[in-house]
């Protein structure tokens, strides 16, 4: 399935700082690097092609740290605390741990909004690659969990209940599969202006193999912001 902003995929512009111009550019650079990733952990290449294999990878680094800024990018667009639209977040956060697109370490999950529904419901899809294996032929438990926990935030964006996490809570039912398509699905249980009750499951192939509830306290927009500009100046402290 072709996504954002990938040769075959649909494109979305992105506003942040250190993607905006070269959203494709940057997305396929991170796609390549994700692959490495996999093919590192399942290579079965010999000892010398290892080490002519690992010299060419350092090469690269070395090139790409040359860019490195001294400052790391901003997690988020820092010159917008609102967003328009739905609240996906690969346009929001192209740096996510989860869902950002242009972060090799994340999977990343596709996101949608169901907003047709009452509460809406946030969708995540997700095809799971030995890179996030726990036990054998499983996915691991806190990728589940990580999924869930951005899955569950989308689910309190789009009812206009966001907020950081104060508890996620996942029953594992039975193994999630690698390489079957999972979908994460998150809705709001409750809201009473200041927490958010979160509920949600994972499916594959129409079977549930976990759920997950979640409590988050509510922040305005504003607020967000200023919580991420007080960090941020507390990291360059």
């Amino acid at each position: 399935m072709a996504h954002i902003n990938q040769p075959d995929g649909p494109f979305q512009a992105i506003d942040h700082p250190a993607v905006s111009g070269r959203e494709r550019e940057l997305r396929s650079l991170a796609d390549a690097v994700r692959r490495l990733v996999a093919a590192t952990v399942t290579n079965t290449a010999s000892p010398e092609e290892t080490a002519v294999l690992a010299v060419e990878a350092h090469a690269l680094a070395d090139r790409l740290e040359a860019h490195v800024a001294g400052e790391p990018p901003p997690r988020y667009d820092p010159t917008s605390s609102r967003f328009d639209g739905p609240p996906i977040t690969h346009k929001r956060a192209p740096f996510d741990l989860v869902t950002g697109i242009c972060n090799p370490a994340a999977l990343p999950v596709e996101m949608v909004v169901d907003t047709e529904t009452d509460p809406p419901v946030s969708r995540g899809r997700a095809v799971f690659s030995t890179v996030y294996e726990g036990p054998p032929g499983c996915v691991h438990g806190a990728a589940i969990a990580s999924a869930f926990d951005m899955v569950f935030t989308s689910a309190c964006s789009a009812s206009n209940a966001s907020g950081p996490t104060m508890m996620l809570s996942v029953q594992y039912r039975k193994p999630t599969l690698l390489g079957v398509e999972t979908i994460f699905e998150g809705w709001v249980e409750k809201f009473d202006g200041e927490i958010t009750e979160v509920k949600g499951r994972t499916l594959q192939v129409g079977q549930v193999t976990a759920r997950a509830e979640g409590i988050f306290r509510h922040l305005d927009l504003d607020a967000i912001h200023q919580l991420s500009q007080q960090t941020s100046r507390e990291e360059k402290n």
